[in-house]
């Protein structure tokens, strides 16, 4: 047989296609989670950026220096935004690493802010892979300087 017989190159296309297509639907579904856990990780900075505004605000013009309690802030700020992107606020990640502080945001102790911190665990998505590492525990935190300063020197907390 002549290799410019047709008849040699019979099921070439099928043993092509066997050997890109799982390599090629891998990518695809890379693209797609890597997307999927961008846009979560964006979701939650998000939601700690709108709690942390509010944090360092006061709650009212004319009350003085009022401010929001840290359960308020979660469950009236926090939460709902990441409900709002279809996220499940009862997770018990999300539940026991978050955290919402007022502390020193520099380090000669001067300037007074507020953090938010916590995690979500994202599902990874991928053909091929090993069962321990589809569960990646996706973390934000977000701090902002606080609207009224206290006295110098700052005692922050």
């Amino acid at each position: 047989m002549s290799l410019s017989n047709p008849r040699s190159e019979r099921g070439a296309d099928i043993f092509e296609a066997a050997l890109v297509l799982p390599l090629l639907l891998t990518l695809m579904f890379g693209v797609y989670t890597f997307g999927r856990g961008w846009d979560l990780y964006q979701t939650m900075t998000r939601a700690a950026r709108e709690g942390v505004r509010q944090a360092v605000t006061t709650n009212c013009a004319m009350c003085g220096d009022t401010s929001y309690s840290t359960s308020t802030i979660q469950s009236d700020y926090v939460f709902p935004a990441l409900q709002a992107a279809g996220l499940d606020t009862n997770n018990t990640l999300l539940q026991s690493s978050y955290q919402q502080r007022e502390t020193d945001i520099n380090s000669a102790n001067t300037v007074c802010g507020v953090y938010i911190t916590f995690s979500y665990p994202f599902q990874v998505m991928l053909p091929f892979l090993p069962v321990s590492l589809s569960t990646i525990d996706l973390t934000t935190k977000v701090q902002m300087r606080l609207e009224n300063q206290p006295l110098a020197p700052a005692t922050c907390g």
